[in-house]
C-alpha cells in the first residue's frame, strides 16, 4: 500500500510538472506572439503614417517629386519614403523599421484639384433664395463676355444671360421687377443673341448647402471681424478662397476695407464693402447675406455672383456692375489651390 501510495503521489507529481512546464512554455509562445503582433503593428502605423506626412509634405513643396527622404523618427522606429511620378500624380513608397521590423506602405494618389461651381449668368437666384433676394441701387448686370479688366470680348460671346432662376415662374417675377431692364444685359436664349433684359432659365439642381460647406471647409482664411485695407483676399495669380461668416461676429456685421480680390468669396451675414471694390471670380451668397457697396464709385464684379441663401439683399450707394467673365472664372479655377491628394489604391 505504501509503494502504491508512492508511485500514485510521483506520478501525479510528473504529470502536474509537465502540464507547468506546458503552461509556461504557452505562457512564454503567447507573450512572443504578443510582442510580435505589437511590433508588426506598429510597423505598420509608422509605415501609413510616413505616406500621409510625406503627402501633406508633396501638396506643400511640389518640387519633393521624385526625391527620397532621409531616414526620419517617429514613434521610436524609423521610415524612409520616396515620391515618384509626374504631377499631379505620385506613387509613394514608405518603408519603415520599428524593433528589428519591416514594414513596406505603397500609395497612388491623385492632386485633386478644387470642385469649382458653376456659374451659369452673370447674377445667379436659386429658388431658395429668390423669394427673399433684393436689388437695390444703380446696378448692371452683363452677361456678355468681358476680359479680366471689365471689358466686352469681341461680340461678347460665349454669353451667358444676365440674370438666371430656376424656374419659369421665377423669370416672370424678375421681368415683372426690373425697373431698369435696359440694365440687364445678356443672352437671349429664345434668339441665341446678346440682349435685354436677360432673364433666363437654368436649373443646375445643385445642393448649395453642400457646396457652402465644401467651399467653407475648403478656405483659406475666414473672417468674423472686420477686414483691413492691408488683407489678402487673393489676386488672379494667387487666388484665394475667403469665407466672411459676419453672423459668427460679435456686431453680426464685418466691413471690408480692402478694395480689390480674386479668388471665391463665401458670404454669410451682414457684409459691408467701404471702398469702391473690384473682385474677380466668384462671389457666392450664402444662408442670410446682406452685401452693402457703400462707396459712391464703382463697384465691379468681374466673373459671376451667385445667390443662394435663404435671404439675399445686394444693394450699393454709387455704381455695381456685376460682369461675366470666363476669363476671369477659368484663371481663378487654374490658378486656385488643389483640395489635396486623393488616395486611389494602397498596397502593403
Amino acid at each position: 500500500m505504501g509503494k502504491s501510495s508512492l508511485i500514485i503521489v510521483l506520478g501525479l507529481g510528473g504529470i502536474l510538472s509537465f502540464f507547468t512546464l506546458r503552461l509556461n512554455s504557452n505562457s512564454n509562445e503567447n507573450s512572443r506572439t504578443t510582442i510580435n503582433m505589437f511590433e508588426q503593428t506598429q510597423a505598420r502605423l509608422i509605415a501609413n503614417s510616413g505616406v500621409e506626412i510625406y503627402l501633406e509634405k508633396l501638396y506643400k513643396n511640389p518640387s519633393l517629386i521624385n526625391t527620397k527622404s532621409g531616414e526620419e523618427n517617429l514613434f521610436n522606429g524609423t521610415y524612409t519614403v520616396k515620391l515618384e511620378g509626374t504631377l499631379p500624380n505620385v506613387r509613394v513608397t514608405s518603408v519603415a523599421n520599428f524593433e528589428g521590423v519591416k514594414h513596406t506602405s505603397v500609395a497612388d494618389a491623385y492632386l485633386e484639384p478644387i470642385s469649382f461651381p458653376d456659374v451659369p449668368a452673370g447674377l445667379y437666384i436659386t429658388t431658395t433664395a429668390f423669394t427673399n433676394t433684393k436689388l437695390t441701387g444703380d446696378m448692371e448686370v452683363n452677361g456678355s463676355n468681358h476680359d479680366l479688366n471689365g471689358t466686352v470680348l469681341g461680340s461678347g460671346e460665349p454669353a451667358v444671360p444676365g440674370i438666371s432662376v430656376d424656374s419659369d415662374a421665377d423669370r416672370t417675377a424678375i421681368l415683372n421687377g426690373l425697373s431698369k431692364p435696359e440694365k440687364v444685359i445678356g443672352l437671349i436664349q429664345s434668339t441665341g443673341n446678346i440682349g435685354h433684359p436677360s432673364v433666363e432659365i437654368t436649373n443646375l439642381g445643385m445642393d448649395w448647402g453642400k457646396i457652402y460647406q465644401y467651399l467653407a471647409n475648403a478656405a483659406d482664411q475666414t473672417f468674423i471681424n472686420d477686414i483691413p485695407n492691408g488683407a489678402d483676399l487673393g489676386s488672379l495669380s494667387t487666388p484665394v478662397i475667403t469665407l466672411v461668416n459676419a453672423e459668427a461676429s460679435y456686431n453680426k456685421s464685418i466691413t471690408i476695407n480692402k478694395t480689390s480680390g480674386a479668388g471665391i468669396l463665401i458670404i454669410n451675414g451682414d457684409v459691408k464693402f467701404a471702398g469702391n471694390f473690384k473682385y474677380q471670380g466668384i462671389i457666392l451668397c450664402y444662408k442670410n447675406t446682406d452685401l452693402s457697396f457703400e462707396s459712391t464709385g464703382t463697384n465691379q464684379v468681374i466673373g459671376g455672383i451667385i445667390a443662394a441663401g435663404k435671404l439675399v439683399d445686394i444693394k450699393t450707394s454709387g455704381t455695381m456692375n456685376i460682369k461675366y467673365s470666363l476669363d476671369a472664372i477659368e484663371t481663378v479655377k487654374a490658378n486656385l489651390k488643389s483640395n489635396g491628394y486623393k488616395i486611389l489604391s494602397w498596397y502593403e
